[in-house]
């Protein structure tokens, strides 16, 4: 049985001096892998093989290949990096794109040139090859008549800037995802802090009534009745600090709740069938059910009538989880489906919009008398 999801957003994955995002499912190209084809594919083998194709290369064939052109690619595309690594998301953070936009010309009708002239220059120097002295003696020249003016030079003022900005704007997309991803998440903790601090008071106080009120009758169930509520603060407290918790864990403060719940009222009809085999090897998010059940005492009929019912059913069959729960409402006094629940189901459909992308379907139906929810989890 697979684990649940992790209900983290994008993970970040060290590559060198570069980082991986990836989007939420783990879906989505790895950057520096798309990094690194760009610079083996592009720069060492097209660049390289337009560099070859040079008028001052005309026998290079005869004495390929040249490891130290492709060398002399790389180094001649150096200059892209601060841009594309550095500057540009910089502007791209802060919204600068107009700013980014005439960097980016000066960037690559200038800046590319100072670069690469001094590098020529260095491999020219270098060299020890005489097949690729007229090569060097060609490229130097023409960089040294086109410092100022706005001359351009193939590929590395038309393709450079479409390549490289490609692998920059993914950079930047996929941070903003990732913060919007890691915020989603953050505030999806906090909600599910205030769902627990809505659940200590009032459910702590109503049950604290009922365990007053069997104390005063001397009932010998009341340190059973102490003893579950003792395990059901003791669950939100301290096991639900995670993303995941064992269903079993989860079933029991189910349990636990229901027990409390016919205690004050043990006239109604109230029922919750368990399916789960094997739920001690199984991991779901925390709370994710009682919500439900909360909702259900909350508005049922069985506040005002003996003959209200509440009956529930967890089945885990298939790597599926199915929880059904009906609920008799007060004749006359209907509430709309899209409003049941209030903030607490809502939080509940965040919830499994994060961990169970995909993977899950909750339908709540009510026809006036009874209300429905019908949830499955792929687990």
């Amino acid at each position: 049985m697979s684990k649940g999801a992790s209900g983290r957003g994008g993970k970040c994955h060290s590559f060198g001096d570069m980082k991986l995002f990836v989007s939420k499912g783990g879906r989505g190209p790895g950057i520096p892998i798309y990094e690194l084809m760009i610079w083996v594919i592009y720069v060492s083998l097209y660049k390289y093989g337009v560099t070859l194709e040079s008028r001052a290369l005309p026998h290079i064939r005869e004495n390929f290949p040249f490891p130290q052109l492709m060398l002399y690619c790389i180094a001649t595309t150096a200059y892209v990096i601060p841009l594309y690594r550095g500057i540009g998301p910089w502007l791209l953070r802060r919204r600068r794109y107009v700013l980014l936009g005439l960097l980016s010309g000066v960037y690559f009708l200038f800046f590319m040139k100072w670069c690469n002239w001094g590098v020529t220059h260095l491999f020219k120097m270098l060299n020890t090859n005489p097949a690729l002295d007229n090569f060097y003696v060609s490229q130097a020249r023409w960089y040294d008549h086109s410092l100022l003016n706005l001359s351009l030079h193939g590929s590395e003022h038309l393709i450079d800037p479409l390549v490289f900005f490609s692998i920059m704007f993914m950079r930047w997309g996929f941070e903003n995802e990732r913060k919007r991803h890691d915020l989603e998440r953050d505030h999806l903790v906090l909600q599910l802090e205030t769902l627990k601090a809505q659940l200590h008071p009032h459910f702590l106080f109503n049950t604290l009534n009922s365990i007053y009120g069997m104390s005063l009758t001397g009932a010998k169930d009341t340190p059973s009745f102490i003893l579950r509520l003792s395990d059901m603060m003791r669950y939100v407290l301290y096991d639900c600090q995670g993303n995941q918790v064992l269903l079993d864990k989860d079933l029991t403060f189910v349990g636990n709740y229901l027990e409390m719940e016919k205690k004050r009222y043990p006239m109604a009809d109230i029922s919750f069938d368990i399916m789960a085999p094997d739920r001690e090897k199984i991991t779901i998010a925390p709370l994710l059910l009682i919500p439900f059940l909360e909702n259900s005492f909350k508005h049922g009929s069985q506040r005002v009538a003996d003959s209200g019912f509440i009956r529930g059913r967890v089945e885990v069959a298939d790597g599926a989880l199915h929880f059904t729960l009906s609920n008799s409402v007060l004749t006359g006094m209907p509430v709309r489906s899209g409003q049941y629940g209030g903030v607490g189901i809502e939080n509940v459909r965040k919830r499994l919009a994060l961990y169970y992308p995909e993977r899950h379907t909750l339908q709540i139906t009510g026809n006036g008398d009874v209300y429905t929810v019908d949830l499955k989890i792929r687990l």
